[in-house]
Parts: structure tokens; sequence; C-alpha cells
């Protein structure tokens, strides 16, 4: 049956780190928690994604970012979205989402993913490995990973990663944590997704696209023998939510011209995550109609979190 109603959605805050040191992560982690969101996000970056060899503003490390709050925070979801796969060993990124998973009392989302930052991959591990073999590892991973999410010792013998009889004591709260796959090629990572995912994240800015990731990841399930209906559907947006359109075409203006871009490319780029409440609900609402239950947003100006919870969220039914 699909999801139709925001009491059956999950609405995530997503903060890319670049620009901010704890504090500012914590205080935007916390406001998500009090205006009543059910999962906070962070990227899994060593570098800034768009300007890698740039001075200044780059992330603070994924996973030491979600211990920081997973020790501060009480009832929000807290993970990455995504954690590259090839950024730790598969037992040691397991250790630390076990840790991290049983210092939030069980609220962690273990959000994996094949990895795209070239320049990343070649400055932090030497080399950009070509496709096929980041989504193999990205398989093999998520495979091992929820081996030692639900046993104590695991032993896996994979064409990348191998372990022999590894011990993951003391074992994460949730056996397992809630794992998300993201990414949304509808050959190999949809079919991951279908295989091992209980959240299938990706992208679809119209409802074309969606409709043909939908039938992509149902086509998968039914090879792989999975109830798609077991999985949840996530998308992100980022977006600048105004009274009025004069109001967030204004908002979308300062932010185009600080960021050095065109008006009219950021406003296509933004597509539905720009508007009014009354707007972005409806636009929102036939997403979710057609299945999507998790829905992850950026908020470029801190004030419209706080307006999709109060004006938006509520207006979805």
């Amino acid at each position: 049956m699909s999801i139709g109603t925001s009491e059956d959605v999950w609405f995530e805050v997503h903060v890319p780190p670049e620009g901010f040191d704890f504090e500012g992560v914590k205080h935007i982690c916390l406001k998500a928690e009090e205006l009543g969101y059910d999962f906070f996000s962070v990227t899994d970056h060593f570098m800034n994604m768009r300007n890698p060899d740039g001075p200044g503003d780059h992330p603070l490390e994924c996973w030491t970012t979600l211990a920081g709050l997973a020790a501060v925070t009480e009832r929000i979801r807290i993970g990455s979205l995504v954690s590259c796969y090839a950024y730790r060993p598969p037992p040691v990124l397991a250790k630390m989402a076990t840790t991290v998973d049983i210092i939030s009392g069980g609220r962690l989302v273990f959000g994996i993913g094949a990895g795209w930052h070239e320049t990343e991959f070649r400055g932090f591990l030497g080399r950009w490995p070509p496709l096929r073999e980041r989504l193999r590892g990205l398989e093999e991973t998520v495979q091992i990973c929820k081996s030692m999410f639900t046993k104590e010792r695991t032993t896996f013998h994979g064409r990348m990663f191998s372990v022999e009889n590894v011990l993951n004591y003391p074992p994460p709260i949730q056996r397992p944590p809630t794992i998300l796959v993201g990414g949304g090629g509808e050959k190999r990572t949809l079919r991951i997704a279908a295989k091992h995912a209980d959240i299938s994240h990706f992208i679809a800015r119209d409802i074309d696209t969606l409709e043909r990731k939908l039938k992509a990841l149902k086509g998968h399930c039914r090879s792989v023998g999975r109830d798609f209906e077991e999985i949840r559907k996530g998308l992100g947006f980022r977006f600048v939510i105004g009274r009025d359109e004069e109001e967030s075409d204004a908002k979308l203006r300062r932010l185009a011209e600080a960021s050095g871009r065109e008006f009219e490319d950021y406003k296509s780029r933004l597509g539905i995550g720009l508007g009014t409440p009354e707007k972005i609900a409806e636009d929102l609402g036939e997403y979710i109609g057609r299945g999507i239950g998790l829905i992850s947003g950026i908020f470029p100006i801190a004030e419209d979190m706080e307006l999709f919870s109060k004006r938006v969220i509520p207006l979805i039914n």
C-alpha cells in the first residue's frame, strides 16, 4: 500500500558539514530534534565537495561527528547520507557504526554508497576505482557490516574483501541498524538496495524519473524475492521557502548571488523545493502518494528548516 500521509513519512534534515565547526552542526541537529524531525544526517567527505583543493570550508569527519551528535541528542535518528564504502575497511566501519548505535541508544541509520568524489579517492586512497569495482565494493561492504551487526562473529570471503571470524562485541542495540543504500543506478545500485536495504535513497526531480526508478527497484525486488513494500523509498530536495512567491524568489536570488550562480540555473536545480509552503506541500504530496517514505531536506537558509516543519509538513495529507 502506498504511503500517503505525513504520519507515514520520515522527514529529515541533511547537512553537508563544509563550513561548520562541531558546535554549528550540533546546533542544527538539536534544532531539528526540537522541531520534531525524524532523522538528521551528514555527508561522508574528507574534502570540500565543490572545491576540494581550495582553502577553508573542509568538512568534519563523518563518523566522529555522528558519535558526538549521538551523545547530545535523545530522540532523533542520526546517520550518514551516505558513507563511502571505501574510506574505511568494512569491519572497522561496522565497529564504528556499532559504537554510534550504542552511544545513541539505538538511533543510527547506516547510510552507505559507492562513492563519487574522484579527487577525494585519489587524495586519501591513492586511486580512482572504476564504477564496476566501486559497486562490488559497496555490496560486499553491506554484506560484511550487516553480518557483523547481527552476529557476534563473521567470516566472509568476497572478490574484494575477506574477513575471518571477526568479532563485533558489544553488539549494536539495533540488530541490525536501519540500512540505507544511496544511489539511483537502475542496473546495479537499485539491485543492491533491493537485496540489502531498509531504505533506498535516490534522486528524482520529476515524476517521470521517480516512476522509472520505482519500476526498476520493483523489478529487482521481484528478481531477488524481496517485498517491494518492505523498503522505504527516500528522495532528497533543497528547500527555499517564502510566505509568497516574491519572498521565495528574493531568498533564492540572494543565495544565487552569494554562490556566484545564475538565478535561473539555481532555480531550475531546486525544482519543487522552491516556493510557498502550500505549493511545496502539494508537490511533495504527489511524491508521497506514489510511495516515497523519506523526504531529505537541505535548508540553505536556516529559518526555512523551521518554516518547513511548522508550515509544510502539517499541510501534507
